[in-house]
């Protein structure tokens, strides 16, 4: 009997059932929103870092993502490649008119039979007027736990011109917040995957950093940031408890897998 109870304990330690997992509020406490974040990230059955849902009955409310036509718009996409990668969406003239370093993922990205781009009209900075607010999403992120990847994968969020000929400059730098920005206004994207919600009327958006790298308490974080006028402000921060994975932000801990590549250099979406 001893033993079978610890063999059915082994097994169900292999494959643990799917739980809501435990998160600590750093910043934001008795904020409406913070606590409501945190109540949806109690609530997930899987890890939020790939894609969250948001709930309703807790007033939250995701935009209506479509895929978009990127095979339609391979100019707009190369700038916004180029922008996440430089911090530059006209930064032509570093690169030779032969270099398909943008062009070519861009082309991939719209080849994907499951879509790798996706967008919606949301008021982003809470103006009162809608834009459009593009989201990239790396399929690769679904691997984060195969501890074999060698690309980073990302899910970054660009505001489109109203004609979707490129980015909107001055909304984008307001939702971009990836860490290192010294380097680039963009900062690092590997790693940093953005969602989109509203709540009680108000428009918001989330970044999970799914990294080990950099400062520690950034490290496994959701930050909910709104963004109001040309001001962008940072509301709440949740930081996961305990990590019994992979960290991603260290592929290579165990001799296991190259290097991750940062995005779009050899970008596989």
């Amino acid at each position: 009997m001893k033993k079978s109870l610890l063999l059915l304990l082994l097994w169900a330690a292999m494959f643990p059932l799917a739980q809501a997992g435990d998160y600590q509020l750093i910043i934001g406490e008795h904020v409406d929103v913070c606590e409501a974040c945190k109540r949806n990230l109690e609530r997930m059955t899987v890890h939020p870092a790939c894609e969250r849902d948001y709930s309703d009955q807790l007033g939250l409310e995701a935009p209506e993502w479509r895929p978009f036509d990127v095979g339609g718009h391979i100019g707009a996409m190369e700038r916004v490649l180029r922008y996440l990668a430089t911090g530059d969406e006209f930064a032509d003239d570093r690169y030779n008119s032969d270099d398909d370093r943008y062009a070519d993922p861009a082309r991939r990205i719209g080849m994907k039979e499951e879509p790798w781009a996706y967008w919606a009209y949301v008021d982003i900075n809470n103006d009162g007027k809608v834009e459009p607010v593009l989201k990239l999403h790396s399929a690769l992120c679904k691997l984060r736990n195969g501890r074999s990847i060698g690309h980073a994968y990302s899910a970054p969020i660009v505001v489109l011109n109203e004609d979707l000929s490129g980015i909107d400059r001055a909304l984008t730098d307001l939702v971009v917040q990836n860490p290192r920005k010294e380097g680039t206004v963009a900062g690092t994207t590997n790693y940093q995957l953005y969602g989109v919600f509203s709540f009680k009327g108000e428009m918001y958006f989330d970044r999970w950093n799914d990294t080990e790298s950099g400062d520690e308490r950034e490290s496994f974080t959701l930050s909910i940031y709104e963004a109001k006028g040309d001001t962008t402000r940072t509301l709440c921060q949740m930081k996961e408890v305990q990590v019994r994975r992979w960290s991603p932000g260290r592929p290579c801990a165990f001799g296991l897998c190259p290097p991750a590549r940062p995005v779009p250099v050899g970008l596989t979406p």
